[in-house]
């Protein structure tokens, strides 16, 4: 047990002594650990939790007051933090629940077949370019060649290929304005430079 009673350590830890503090912590971090994992039976939460009352305990050690003793004080710290992490667990659980439900519950299935219409739409305007433009595009995004190995195999130049897949891009993103947020993202993630 530590020696002192409770008010005169925890003064001497308000006057930043780094001793008491570890003496506290040496003292109590296992019964709390313990005390923690009746509440919650998950050992690596209940430490973390102590933890997280240990750290508060010494950011707030100057502002923290004391009406019964720091035994007390650190317990009901612990069973607070107990609850809360409880309460925030049937949140989490609840609106997970409810997420399952309503997707349970769901009959329009058509939004996840997005993707398959799209690309099919991007692979219509991607045929609608002109030929060669066309193929530095498929070269580029599809193979994933570098616009040197591009140019080295079509024996063109480098400025040739940047030009023609600015221009195919520019086409691109007009031709499937109406899907903007989503083409960008599927241009995007295809290979390039």
């Amino acid at each position: 047990m530590l020696t002192g009673n409770d008010n005169q350590i925890f003064e001497a830890i308000k006057k930043d002594d780094h001793g008491a503090y570890e003496k506290v912590f040496r003292e109590y971090y296992r019964p709390m650990t313990a005390y923690a994992f009746r509440f919650l039976h998950d050992l690596t939460e209940s430490e973390s939790i102590v933890q997280d009352v240990f750290l508060r305990l010494w950011q707030k050690r100057r502002e923290i007051m004391i009406t019964s003793s720091l035994h007390n004080y650190l317990f009901r710290s612990v069973k607070n933090h107990c609850i809360n992490y409880i309460e925030h667990e049937k949140i989490k659980t609840g609106y997970q629940d409810l997420v399952i439900k309503n997707e349970a519950d769901r009959s329009e299935y058509s939004e996840f077949f997005l993707e398959y219409g799209l690309r099919m739409k991007i692979q219509a305007a991607i045929a609608a370019l002109p030929q060669k433009r066309q193929e530095i595009f498929r070269m580029a995004r599809e193979d994933g060649l570098k616009y040197r190995e591009i140019a080295d195999q079509l024996k063109i130049s480098v400025k040739t290929v940047e030009t023609q897949m600015t221009l195919a891009l520019k086409q691109l993103r007009e031709s499937l304005k109406a899907y903007k947020n989503l083409v960008m993202f599927f241009l995007c993630t295809i290979k390039g430079k």
